[in-house]
């Protein structure tokens, strides 16, 4: 025997098959149209009245087949006695039936929404329909929701279209934002390459002169050299007959006095020298230079060629950047994003350098820098500084106690995309088990090396998915081992297991909290707490060990507090210490946010610092921060006093070309001593070093 639950069940189904399609009530008075479907006899008057234009002609409201109505009208349908009976059956059944709320009219009690307006586009009752819209085109709800449906269809495939299109504009904007900034440090190498054709092409001009000045020289010199030769010879000659003659006048022998005077005769031709120092040097007798006028309207007129936008894209760009690896190289140095394409700029300052980077000869290059007067201000402050000077600073801050200090002990990997090297590392971490994490920023992945650079793990490439990067800008590890990943360009944080699982995402871009915009470095405090540089807005966010917002502090500004791009994180117990970039300092808070000291100012001289682009802090409280600009480190003791600084330009071990991160070594249980081992990454080197600090 059935159970009641099944009973409702088939009461409800049934109920299902006797609703009208237009009133969606029971069916009352079912009519059948020669189509075979049934509706009831007022719902059909209905639909005639909506439709008395027609005639006699009622397109079915479900199949649209097309009835003649009878001569006696709607009556004239024959009745769907089946479907009567199965209506009057159930009533009398008082069976509980599960019915779908009906939507009813809010002007007319327990009118049921039947009419559609093809003007206004909205559901009505019968009643609305034949008073408020009864000067409209009204259809039955059945008649024109199918149409209505495919309608919207329609606009959801155009807005889906617009979206497929809008996504594929979007990847092409960042792949052009890309191209745009790897051409436009291709353009200036090869400015600078075609400055150096014109240099070169003025030296030789320079030369020229130069050999004409010692070409005149050589021939006046020899002229005059020869006349005066000549002259002393006949001085001498005539000296020498003065005296005879003198002799021979003072005799009073007359005899003899003849005798010597008819013997001198003979060389008394001549009185004058053969010639004058008139006769020698005519009116063009001095050597000088005319500088050219319009040497700046040549120097205008020079053609070293044309800076433009092309319809094809230019051709070697990836050549041309590789090449400056080993040889010249030009570099901007940590520019701004905010503002633009990447890297965009900042509003406030202009912080880029051009850099030509020779072999160690006499004509060392200019290192120019350049910066804003004040923020509402267009001009700049050119800074020129001579790498000659640079380099003897740095070797004289070396010998300084440096070198004595600070020593390199090897180094790891080279410039390429194999397993185990690099293009342009810029951060590093280690996991509990020795092993190096390395954000290989330029390669868009992450490399896990033993500490001898043996190879481990590599995971990550290219896009915006989960385990994909875009310019991965630093590296840490918390206390589960599990590895923070500061996808830059992507701004946010993908956290992986230490064998490098995919675990979660932690930010999103915005200014909002918790959100990113370009963030330079991460770091993990002994609590747990997450600190990360958010560099696009200016500010250091901290999260909670799980992730989860926890505050922030920090603006845009050069006042105590205040960042100008900061890049660089380092905690150590409840002290954090900001690289504040382009404000050329270093600025100490508690991990609540309470700023507490700075130390630090633009330039090379002990004390001063560069481009500061990470910091971090060993168990003896020795801050280490790395100057992209100096191409050094410089330590100081946590109250900011400074101590030493170590390196200089260059690529032998010891020497670096812009470092950018700086990680402390984990302790040797087996082996304690108060000396500090830490690596850095040796960013244009494409390398890490490994350094000890011998205390």
């Amino acid at each position: 025997m059935a159970s009641g639950s099944n009973i409702r069940t088939l009461a409800t189904q049934l109920e299902a098959e006797l609703i009208c399609a237009v009133c969606q009530e029971r069916y009352t008075t079912p009519r059948v149209l020669p189509c075979q479907h049934s509706f009831c006899e007022s719902c059909l008057s209905m639909a005639h009245l909506a439709r008395e234009h027609r005639g006699r002609l009622l397109p079915c409201p479900t199949c649209r087949a097309v009835a003649v109505i009878p001569d006696n009208g709607i009556p004239g349908f024959p009745i769907n006695f089946a479907l009567n009976n199965l209506v009057q059956i159930l009533v009398s059944s008082e069976l509980e039936v599960v019915r779908t709320p009906l939507v009813v009219c809010s002007l007319h009690e327990n009118k049921k929404i039947t009419m559609y307006c093809c003007e206004c586009h909205v559901t009505t009752c019968s009643t609305c329909a034949g008073s408020s819209h009864a000067a409209h085109h009204t259809e039955i709800i059945a008649d024109v929701v199918d149409s209505e449906r495919g309608a919207v269809r329609g606009v959801l495939g155009e807005l889906e279209e617009g979206l497929r299109r809008g996504d594929e504009d979007l990847n092409t904007a960042n792949e052009m934002l890309e191209k745009i900034t790897k051409q436009t440090e291709a353009a200036i190498i090869k400015i600078n390459k075609q400055s150096d054709k014109a240099v070169e092409e003025v030296n030789k001009k320079k030369i020229n002169l130069l050999s004409q000045v010692a070409a005149l020289k050589t021939a006046q010199t020899e002229k005059i050299s020869g006349f005066k030769e000549n002259l002393k010879n006949w001085s001498k000659k005539t000296k020498a007959l003065k005296l005879a003659l003198e002799n021979n006048s003072s005799t009073t022998d007359d005899v003899a006095f003849l005798q010597g005077a008819s013997e001198l005769r003979a060389e008394l031709t001549t009185r004058e020298p053969a010639q004058r120092i008139s006769e020698i040097c005519c009116s063009e007798n001095w050597i000088d230079f005319t500088a050219s006028s319009n040497l700046p309207s040549q120097i205008d007129c020079l053609d070293m060629g044309e800076v433009s936008l092309t319809k094809e894209e230019p051709v070697g760009t990836d050549a041309i950047l590789n090449s400056r690896v080993n040889t010249a190289r030009v570099s901007a140095r940590r520019p701004l994003r905010r503002g633009g394409a990447a890297p965009t700029t900042s509003s406030n300052t202009l912080q880029q350098a051009a850099q030509r980077d020779t072999s160690d000869s006499a004509d060392s290059p200019i290192h120019i820098n350049l910066e804003r007067v004040a923020q509402d201000s267009n001009a700049v402050i050119i800074r020129y500084t001579d790498q000659r000077e640079q380099r003897q600073r740095g070797s004289s801050n070396r010998l300084q106690g440096s070198a004595a200090r600070i020593r390199a002990i090897h180094q790891i990997g080279a410039c390429g995309t194999s397993l185990g090297d690099f293009f342009h590392p810029c951060g590093m971490s280690q996991l509990s088990n020795g092993h190096l994490v390395v954000a290989d920023q330029r390669n868009n992945r992450v490399q896990i090396l033993e500490e001898n650079g043996s190879f481990v793990q590599m995971f990550g490439n290219e896009g915006t998915g989960i385990r994909e990067f875009k310019s991965p800008g630093d590296v840490a590890v918390d206390g589960e081992d599990n590895i923070l990943v500061l996808d830059t360009k992507n701004d946010r944080i993908q956290m992986f297991t230490a064998d490098g699982r995919f675990k979660k995402i932690l930010g999103g871009s915005g200014s909002g909290p918790g959100e990113f915009l370009k963030p330079q470095a991460i770091t993990v405090s002994p609590s747990g707490e997450i600190v990360v540089a958010d560099s696009g807005n200016n500010r250091v966010q901290v999260l909670l060990p799980d992730g989860r917002f926890s505050h922030t502090f920090g603006r845009e500004g050069s006042a105590d507090g205040e960042f100008m791009e900061p890049c660089g994180v380092g905690v150590s117990g409840t002290d954090v210490y900001v690289c504040d970039h382009h404000s050329h300092r270093i600025q100490v808070f508690r991990l609540s946010g309470q700023f507490r000291s700075t130390f630090g100012s633009f330039g090379s001289e002990h004390g001063q610092l560069s481009y500061p682009s990470s910091v971090a802090v060993d168990q003896n409280g020795s801050v280490i921060v790395t100057e992209y600009g100096n191409d050094r480190l410089s330590v100081f003791d946590s109250y900011g006093r400074f101590k030493m600084c170590f390196g200089e330009e260059g690529n032998d071990l010891g020497q670096f070309l812009s470092p950018n991160g700086v990680s402390i070594c984990l302790p040797d249980v087996n082996h304690r001593t108060s000396h500090v081992k830490f690596y850095v990454c040796d960013a244009w080197n494409h390398r890490l070093q490994m350094l000890e600090m011998i205390l």
